[in-house]
């Protein structure tokens, strides 16, 4: 922030704005991980299997060592368990979206003016039965498995938010595996 320059006009960040920017990390990070960390401790004492399955993975990647940067590649399954709580319990309830054309009509029946903003309710498309299945409800660390995340629309998981206003936190990967 303190170095790199706007690739279309140039400038630098001022002070005011990286305080601003910093208040932001501070407070979103701390926010969004300590819901998320409250939702997976839920989920996984209402879900004892799925509890026991990541307890052996933890066991089998750390043994008796102090967890460490290089572990988290490793541990695929809590990556799973942590997608699928932000799936059903996403930090971040909500984002809007706006047209880029005049005038947008959505599903052949809704038209959306460009001035128009819509709200996008995260919870209701993380539970979407045409992507997630019947049981979109169900709390299940295998929607994803590298398999089925490969295979799901683009669009249909967006706990981070959407676009350049979205969480830093955004670009977590899709590892293989399973327990």
């Amino acid at each position: 922030m303190l170095n790199i320059r706007d690739s279309h006009t140039g400038d630098r960040l001022s002070d005011e704005n990286i305080r601003y920017q910093m208040v932001t990390f501070l407070i979103a990070g701390h926010e969004t991980t300590s819901g998320l960390l409250s939702f997976t401790l839920y989920e996984l004492l209402k879900n004892p299997e799925v509890l026991a399955c990541a307890r052996e993975e933890v066991e089998r990647v750390l043994g008796n060592e102090t967890p460490r940067f290089e572990h988290l590649p490793q541990l695929i399954y809590i990556d799973q368990v942590l997608k699928e709580t932000l799936r059903l319990w996403p930090t971040a309830p909500a984002f809007a979206v706006y047209p880029y054309e005049e005038t947008t009509t959505l599903g052949g029946q809704y038209p959306v003016r460009r001035d128009q903003t819509l709200l996008i309710l995260t919870p209701m498309l993380h539970r979407d039965p045409a992507v997630w299945g019947a049981d979109a409800e169900r709390f299940d660390p295998s929607h994803f498995a590298f398999e089925q995340a490969e295979q799901r629309p683009p669009n249909a998981w967006k706990p981070f938010g959407n676009g350049q206003r979205a969480c830093i936190g955004r670009p977590l990967p899709y590892k293989k595996r399973r327990c």
